[in-house]
C-alpha cells in the first residue's frame, strides 16, 4: 500500500516461512516492521553490533532484494531492506 511516499507492505504468514526461514506466529497481533535501506549489511552490522538479535543473515531475494532478518527488544521480526 502506498500514500504519498510512505509505503506500507505486508507478508503472508507462508512467505514469511516458506520464503525467509522464520517461524511466524500466525495468530494474535504480530506484525513485522520492514525497513528500506541503501546499504542492507550496513544496517544489519549497526543495529546487532548495538544487541539487536540477528535472525537471518543479509542474502539476494528474488534476483531483486537484498533482505536480513533481527528481532526487536520484545522479539518481533524486522525485515532490512535494499534495493539491488
Amino acid at each position: 500500500m502506498v500514500l504519498d511516499d510512505y509505503r506500507i507492505g505486508i507478508a503472508t504468514v507462508s512467505s514469511t516461512r516458506d520464503d525467509h526461514g522464520l517461524d511466524p506466529v500466525s495468530h494474535g497481533q504480530r506484525v513485522a516492521v520492514i525497513l528500506r535501506t541503501d546499504d542492507t549489511a550496513a544496517a544489519f552490522e549497526t543495529v546487532t553490533s548495538n544487541g539487536a538479535k540477528a535472525l537471518v543473515l543479509p542474502h539476494e531475494w528474488l534476483g531483486r532484494l537484498l533482505i536480513a532478518w533481527v528481532a526487536d527488544p520484545d522479539g518481533n521480526p524486522i525485515q532490512i531492506v535494499q534495493n539491488l
